[in-house]
């Protein structure tokens, strides 16, 4: 099994790491800090790549459940015949419980549908500020190591000298703040320390990164393309409910830029159901990879 992004928290889940090297022992204690600066972050990559490569033969398969459970074999019992009195009564109190349905099924369909709460800023790809803020925040109250410190303040350090983001960008000044936050605690800090973050400042960052959400539409995309290789019919079943719920409640609507995308990962879904065959181009699976973002 080949180890991604994606995957390796699940994948990996049975591992016992006090066997594997040091080295790919505090990877894998890291891996949240390093893992979101994957694809902005060339030494990075480079570096969870190399960590894959080491762990994947330690892999172990996760045991698969029996599909069909043995049954009892407990002799069954002969029905009485039910006297015409008994089945009378049978037939009164299945009407009663007919109508008592009927009753909770109309009340449901008369109960107002929720209102979605949409993010003010809905993205296909989350910008690389809002990743640097989100991972400054999960820090606060945390116990973290001169590494952990050091790899955010070098995403930061990078981006500026790469101009990926630049004094003109909308959240800079944010990213300053943390930036020399961050020089700081590592000046006066040990091996590890408690990690704190201005109440203030926090508040602040918090309801930044609370303002972004990736796409709804982007996320079933997503889902999908995560989907592709190894699909089964209870895994379409589940997406394809998703994508028509997400429909129904209006978190995808037709005025999302995704929205015939969406359509289109259900119409594929639907044919998978029918025929047990994922038709998909590589043209239409890179058309979709190019609207989420995947990859980039």
């Amino acid at each position: 099994m080949k180890l991604t992004i994606t995957n390796y928290k699940e994948a990996t889940k049975n591992i016992d790491f006090k066997k594997l090297p040091e080295a790919a022992q505090e990877a894998h204690k890291e891996f949240s800090s390093f893992a979101e600066f994957y694809n902005d972050d060339k030494d990075i990559k480079e570096m969870l790549d190399n960590h894959f490569r080491i762990v994947e033969p330690f892999l172990k398969d996760v045991p698969k459940k029996a599909a069909d459970k043995k049954k009892s074999m407990a002799p069954k019992k002969t029905a009485k015949k039910a006297s015409p009195k008994s089945e009378s009564k049978k037939t009164a109190s299945k009407s009663r419980q007919k109508k008592t349905a009927t009753r909770k099924a109309t009340a449901r369909k008369k109960a107002a549908p929720k209102q979605i709460k949409r993010k003010p800023n809905e993205v296909a790809l989350m910008p690389l500020e809002i990743k640097i803020i989100k991972r400054y925040l999960s820090m606060h109250g945390q116990k973290v190591s001169e590494r952990q410190v050091s790899l955010l303040y070098k995403v930061i350090q990078k981006a500026a000298t790469e101009k990926t983001i630049r004094k003109t960008s909308k959240y800079a000044d944010e990213i300053s703040k943390i930036g020399n936050d961050l020089a700081s605690t590592y000046k006066q800090m040990g091996s590890s320390c408690t990690f704190e973050i201005p109440d203030a400042l926090h508040s602040k960052l918090k309801n930044i990164v609370d303002s972004y959400g990736v796409s709804p539409a982007i996320a079933l995309i997503k889902r999908f393309i995560n989907l592709y290789g190894n699909i089964t019919i209870q895994k379409a079943q589940r997406l394809l409910a998703s994508i028509k719920n997400a429909k129904k409640s209006g978190k995808v609507s037709s005025g999302d830029n995704a929205y015939e995308r969406v359509n289109q990962v259900q119409k594929h879904l639907e044919d998978y159901l029918d025929s047990d065959k994922l038709l998909v181009t590589n043209i239409q699976l890179n058309g979709l990879k190019g609207v989420a973002g995947v990859g980039k």
